[in-house]
C-alpha cells in the first residue's frame, strides 16, 4: 500500500524511484552511496534492492545509535553477528568458511564473534570468508553509514578500501541522510584517506517537486477508492518530502477530514525533527543554545550577517566569524539547512521551518 508507514520491500508497494532502484541494481562499483533527505525513501530503495537482487546480504542500520551519541567496536560486531546468524540459517555452508577466523567461535548452528582483547574478530577477514564462500555476490549495507564516524575503537575505513580493492564479490551499499558527514567520514578526495580517488556508484534521492508529489497523492488515494482533490494545499503544507506525503494520506484515509490530517502530519514531523535535532545537538552541547538560534533564524532563509547579528544579540558578547562558520558547515553537513543563491542559508525542507518557528 502506497500510504502505509512502513518501509517498503516490494515495488509494487511503492511509488516512482524506478531509475534509482535500477542504478543500486546495477552495482557498478565495488561501492555504491545512497544519499538523500530524511524520508525521502532511502531505507525502502535499499530493501527493494536486496529482495529483488537476490544475494546474500547483511544489512546493519545505524539509526539505533543516533541517541546514544557513539557506536562502539562490541555494538557493531553484535550487529554483523545477528544478521550473519541470520544467513547462517539459509546458507549453513557459511560456518566452514568463518571459522577459520580468529575470533570466531561456533557454536551449533550459530556464531559469536568476539568483540574484545587481542583475538577480537577483523572484519575484512569476516568479509575476505563471504567472498571465498559466495558463487555470485554478497553484499554489506549499512544505513545511515555517517555515523560511523562516532565508531569507538576501530576505523573501517581500511575494511572499505581492502573490500574494494580485492575482494571482487563483495560490495557495499552505504546509506546516508547526513550527507555532508557521510562524504565527510569517507574522505574520497582527501589524500589521506584509505578510499582517496575511488571511484563509487552515487544515487541521490531528491524530495518530489509539486507535480510528481500530486501524483504520488493521486495513485494512493486511487488504490484506496477514495475521491481528493485538494492536492495544492497539502504540497504547500508539507512540501515534498515522501514520508510526509505518505503520513497524510495515512491520516487522511481513516477519517477524511483534510485540516485534521494536516494538522496530525505536521505535529508528528515537528516532533520527530526536533527529536533528531536534539540528537545532533546531544555531541554539540556546549553550543545548543546557539545552533538552536541559528535555526530560528533562518526559518524564512537568512544571510549570513543576519546569523551573526543573531547570535551576537542572543549571546552579548562578540562571535568569531570561524565560528559561525563551523556551526553552518555542522549544520549543513548534517542535511539541516541548504545554502541558496550563494547568500542565504535556508532550512533544507518545508517542514523543518516550522519545526523552529
Amino acid at each position: 500500500m502506497i500510504f502505509d508507514p512502513e518501509p517498503k520491500e516490494s515495488r509494487k508497494d511503492f511509488f516512482d524511484r524506478e531509475e534509482e532502484i535500477d542504478k543500486i541494481k546495477s552495482l557498478s562499483s565495488p561501492i555504491t552511496l545512497v544519499l538523500g533527505l530524511r524520508r525521502t525513501g532511502k531505507s525502502s530503495v535499499i530493501h527493494i534492492t536486496l529482495n529483488e537482487l537476490n544475494l546474500p546480504y547483511i544489512y546493519i542500520d545505524l539509526r539505533k545509535f543516533e541517541e546514544i551519541g557513539y557506536i562502539s567496536y562490541k555494538d557493531l560486531i553484535l550487529e554483523i553477528q545477528k544478521e550473519i546468524n541470520r544467513l547462517i540459517k539459509r546458507f549453513p555452508n557459511i560456518i566452514d568458511f568463518l571459522k577459520r577466523i580468529e575470533g570466531v567461535k561456533v557454536m551449533g548452528n550459530e556464531i559469536r564473534l568476539k568483540w574484545g582483547g587481542n583475538e577480537r574478530v577483523n572484519i575484512s577477514f569476516l568479509l575476505e570468508s563471504l567472498n571465498d564462500w559466495t558463487e555470485n555476490k554478497a553484499i554489506l549495507t549499512i544505513d545511515e553509514a555517517q555515523e560511523l564516524l562516532n565508531l569507538r575503537g576501530a576505523n573501517l575505513l581500511p575494511t572499505f578500501a581492502y573490500s574494494f580493492d580485492n575482494l571482487k564479490k563483495i560490495k557495499i551499499i552505504l546509506s546516508g541522510s547526513k550527507m555532508g558527514l557521510l562524504y565527510r567520514y569517507l574522505g574520497k578526495d582527501n589524500p589521506r584517506s584509505p578510499l582517496y580517488g575511488r571511484a563509487m556508484n552515487e544515487i541521490e534521492l531528491n524530495p518530489f517537486n509539486k507535480e510528481k508529489s500530486v501524483e504520488f497523492l493521486k495513485l494512493g488515494f486511487k488504490e484506496l477508492n477514495i475521491i481528493f482533490n485538494d492536492f495544492d494545499v497539502v504540497y504547500e503544507n508539507l512540501g515534498g518530502i515522501p514520508g510526509w506525503l505518505t503520513y497524510f494520506g495515512y491520516y487522511y484515509s481513516q477519517k477524511r477530514d483534510l485540516n485534521e490530517a494536516l494538522t496530525k502530519t505536521i505535529n508528528s514531523a515537528i516532533g520527530l525533527i526536533r527529536e533528531e535535532f536534539n540528537n545532533f545537538l546531544k555531541i554539540r552541547a556546549i553550543a545548543r543554545d546557539r545552533y538552536l538560534t541559528i535555526m530560528k533564524t533562518l526559518v524564512n532563509c537568512a544571510s549570513w550577517s543576519e546569523i551573526k547579528r543573531a547570535l551576537e544579540a542572543s549571546t552579548g558578547i562578540e562571535i568569531s566569524d570561524s565560528e559561525i562558520y563551523n556551526y553552518l558547515n555542522q549544520l549543513i553537513d548534517s542535511s539541516w539547512i541548504v545554502k541558496k543563491d550563494s547568500r542565504k542559508y535556508c532550512p533544507s525542507e518545508h517542514l523543518i521551518s516550522k519545526a523552529f518557528s
